[in-house]
């Protein structure tokens, strides 16, 4: 088999992306051209509806959960949530889904690399990729399934040096064997933008020629290994050969490290359609109504005049306008002079026109409907309502299209710990609180998983709706549950079903419902128990809280089943007691005091008697262990 063939592989992509990109170049000129004279004026139609767009989806933060597949333990869920939560503001991820998302909308895809580790900080480094510097294989749609992709890359000359003196770069002994300076094509992509911007790009090439352009390929080697290569800008000389060892793939195999995020998915298509894509005829067409209408204005205000030259006499004073300046004419009563433009610069059938384009431009978008010159009363709330139900309806439908790439970077997210959690070992994870910050311990060996976990992402706004029918629903049979569960059931309803809807840190549920002695005694058992070791159970436990917490231990050991059928069995007890003192008290009978222990009279305890409460009557191991000691 012959080696990788960069070069065709390169021109076959770049092939059939050019024409595209060259499109998308303009469309980034008319988003923000300056040059457009100073005699004319531009819509601002794609800038405003792209950055409400991107305002109204970036602003909808798309919340991560792990959730729980074969063999993964709860305590494993809580620390990827946890880890997560804290690697968010390590990673910036903020500032890079704000670039990926911006990239998404304008060019239909945006691409986040994944390759990068950080070993010292033991975290993952995700990077944005240029959409105008990229090609891909254009014989297949899914990432995953890709030959190959490639992106353009500028490292300086102290870079390209000091790569090659620790032995990354193989290919050359010294960086005078290395063209400099950048593509032509690329440059030009640059000098289109930036003299859009009224920007004087500089040359293609720097002063002291130190600006290196990199091709990064990957793509499979001779031996079908996936691998990433680096090449000079000629595609003439193999720099770097590198094999992909993520083994995040079936059978220990490699997926490409890069995520792709879609502004409108359309299965089974190599290109993608975006909101400039949509926009871009519209914003034309508004500018030249704008502009038209601008001139009919300045026309309106300064007039071109017809005249009579028979008539008027002194020609000079139609150049010159000052205040009560009258032009002498000589005539026999018919017209001498006049002003050719007599219509007014924005007619109603422009004005509508313009609102039409609008309401076309709004619609497939989401971006609100603009209200129309000719609402009146048959503008009504229901209409207003089912419009803005519309424009809901197709940003939710935005936001699920990011959720698949979401939920892809959370997947590599994973993997990357999972690949080495054996050389990192623990890290500390940082989550920031209403008490402050808060710091935990993750070992990162629970990431050595057999299946990884699943993934739900979810979008914020939808949530916020849903939360606020269930708070609503829930207040209405708040009552009810008050009455029919017991004390410690309200309390863990309250802590973690109705709480958690109306607030967003989930630290604040912590803080106005701490822990109970019983939870926090039963974490201590399960430490006992999972080493295999019994542990006996208190007297005074609340079991169905004990019962709880020990289910959730994994892997189980017969410490842990001995330990909960004793729970179970003193809870049985202890329900048959209850039941036996409900009925004595129906029936009007006392209730038999057991050996042991002090009878209460009517008329309040005895001298010297031990006080009880309700739930001290009701255990029957307390009961039985006083018996033991009485006797």
């Amino acid at each position: 088999m012959k080696t990788f063939d960069a070069q065709n592989y390169y021109t076959e992509s770049q092939n059939f992306l050019q024409t595209r990109k060259k499109r998308q170049v303009k469309q980034l000129v008319l988003l923000n051209n300056l040059q457009r004279g100073d005699q004319n004026i531009a819509s601002t139609l794609l800038l405003t509806l792209f950055n409400r767009t991107l305002s109204a989806l970036y602003d909808d933060k798309l919340q991560v959960k792990f959730l729980p597949s074969q063999g993964i333990m709860q305590e494993q869920l809580n620390a990827y949530n946890t880890l997560y939560q804290s690697d968010y503001l390590e990673m910036d991820k903020a500032r890079i889904d704000y670039d990926w998302m911006w990239d998404t909308l304008f060019f239909g895809r945006g691409y986040v690399e994944t390759s990068q580790f950080d070993y010292k900080r033991k975290i993952m480094v995700p990077r944005n990729i240029n959409p105008l510097a990229f090609g891909y294989d254009p014989y297949v749609d899914d990432t995953k399934e890709w030959r190959y992709y490639w992106k353009w890359i500028t490292r300086n000359k102290w870079q390209i040096m000091k790569l090659i003196k620790d032995g990354t770069i193989t290919g050359i002994k010294d960086i005078k064997e290395l063209p400099s300076g950048v593509d032509e094509y690329l440059w030009e992509y640059k000098v289109q933008r930036e003299n859009a911007k009224e920007g004087i790009s500089p040359a293609k090439d720097t002063v002291n020629n130190d600006v290196f352009q990199i091709l990064e390929m990957y793509g499979y080697d001779e031996n079908g290994d996936k691998c990433v290569f680096w090449y000079d800008r000629d595609i003439s000389i193999l720099l770097m050969k590198e094999k992909l060892d993520y083994q995040d793939g079936e059978n220990g195999e490699s997926i490409w490290p890069i995520v792709c995020k879609e502004a409108f998915r359309e299965p089974h298509s190599s290109i993608p359609f975006s909101v400039a894509d949509i926009l871009e005829d519209k914003h034309r067409a508004k500018s030249v109504l704008l502009n038209l209408a601008y001139i009919a204005a300045k026309d309106q205000a300064n007039p071109l005049y017809w005249y009579d030259p028979d008539k008027v006499k002194d020609l000079t004073q139609l150049f010159s306008r000052q205040i009560n300046q009258h032009i002498p004419v000589e005539g026999d009563g018919n017209l001498a002079i006049g002003p050719l433009n007599t219509k007014g610069s924005m007619p109603p059938e422009v004005l509508n026109f313009i609102t039409m384009l609008q309401g076309e431009a709004n619609d497939p978008v989401g971006t609100g409907v603009e209200v129309r010159p000719d609402s009146g009363p048959a503008e009504t709330a229901t209409a207003k309502a089912i419009d803005q139900q519309l424009n809901d309806m197709a940003q939710s439908l935005q936001s699920k299209i990011l959720q698949f790439g979401e939920k892809e970077f959370c997947s590599h997210w994973f993997h990357r710990y999972q690949r080495n959690a054996d050389a990192l070992g623990k890290k500390m994870a940082n989550i920031v609180g209403v008490k402050g910050i808060d710091t935990k311990e993750i070992d990162l060996k629970m990431f050595k998983t057999k299946y990884p976990p699943g993934v739900m992402v979810y979008s914020a706004k939808e949530a916020e709706y849903k939360d606020l029918v269930k708070r609503r629903e829930l207040s209405e049979l708040y009552p009810q549950l008050a009455a029919s569960i017991d004390p410690e059931g309200l309390k863990n309803f309250n802590k973690h079903i109705l709480f958690p809807l109306y607030l967003d840190d989930p630290s604040l549920t912590d803080l106005m419902f701490p822990k109970s002695l019983d939870e926090l005694k039963a974490e201590g058992e399960n430490d006992i128990l999972a080493k295999d070791k019994y542990a006996p159970i208190g007297e005074q436990d609340e079991h169905s809280t004990h019962i709880y917490i020990h289910s959730m231990l994994q892997p189980k050991t017969w410490a842990l089943w001995v330990h909960i059928y004793e729970h179970q069995e003193a809870l049985a007890k202890q329900k048959q007691q209850q039941q036996q003192e409900a009925m004595a008290m129906a029936q009007g009978t006392p209730q038999e005091t057991p050996i042991g222990e002090n009878k209460v009279e009517p008329g309040g305890p005895q001298m010297g008697g031990e006080r009880q409460s309700p739930m001290d009557a009701t255990s029957p191991l307390k009961t039985e262990t006083k018996s033991e000691i009485n006797g």
